[in-house]
């Protein structure tokens, strides 16, 4: 089943919403109720948009890491784990872990909701929205970036282990050192890509004038408007029981 196709500026609302509720929320239960309601979302809106974030399998890995790094560092009276009378793990660092950890999978499923728009009619919405159009197209542009970024990095320690270095094998010094050395020729990649790109688009005379006409026309729809009001109201709802 694909997503229900629906405006863009109703997917940026419901994104909106949702990500301000999880800065707001700083409680485990409130967070896992608005993860939940996220993730329903997006098997709603956006499943299409889902399957690009598959691909980025270490994703996971590095919030769960981010999580016990801030449980490890909030100080907390109730200690699950100790070693040496130092303070490993606590209830207090544990919760805030797994309100970070819930708060990125927010963000992450959200962006499946966006990204089961496509580019072209997200650029459209935030023109709409009368969003000046340089900054809608960059802000999709770099979004379109990320994806470029993934695949090569993924190519050069594919050519890394073709060559019979086994990254697993290597210690932790000598792994940051060559992802060091993996990641600057991948990001000066993207520089160039980004730089012939532009180039490429001054010579199709890209700002030459003030206004711009599209082809593609957004009309918000009677389902539009349902999920907007639905979303303002459940936004407001929540908003209240939390502050009550």
């Amino acid at each position: 089943m694909d997503n229900i196709r629906i405006d863009p500026r109703t997917r940026l609302l419901m994104v909106i919403s949702l990500t301000t509720l999880a800065i707001i929320f700083n409680n485990v239960i409130d967070q896992g109720l608005l993860l939940l309601a996220t993730v329903l979302l997006c098997l709603v809106f956006g499943r299409s948009g889902m399957k690009a974030f598959a691909r980025i399998k270490w994703l996971p890995g590095v919030f769960v890491f981010m999580a016990l790094l801030q449980s490890l560092f909030h100080a907390d009276d109730r200690i699950l784990l100790a070693v040496y009378d130092v303070s490993i793990l606590s209830v207090g660092g544990l919760e805030l872990g797994l309100c970070f950890l819930s708060r990125m999978l927010i963000i992450i499923f959200s962006a499946g909701i966006i990204a089961a728009a496509g580019s072209r009619a997200m650029i459209q919405g935030l023109s709409e929205l009368k969003l000046p159009y340089e900054l809608a197209f960059m802000s999709t542009l770099a979004i379109s970036f990320l994806p470029m970024l993934a695949t090569d990095m993924r190519d050069s320690l594919t050519a890394l282990q073709l060559r019979g270095i086994e990254l697993k094998k290597l210690p932790v010094r000598s792994k940051i050192k060559v992802y060091g050395y993996l990641l600057t020729p991948v990001l000066l990649g993207i520089v160039v890509k980004a730089r012939e790109l532009s180039c490429a688009m001054e010579m199709r005379a890209f700002r030459a004038y003030k206004k711009r006409t599209s082809y593609t026309i957004l009309t918000l729809k009677a389902v539009d408007y349902v999920i907007m009001v639905l979303t303002v109201a459940a936004f407001i709802i929540s908003l209240f029981l939390y502050l009550r």
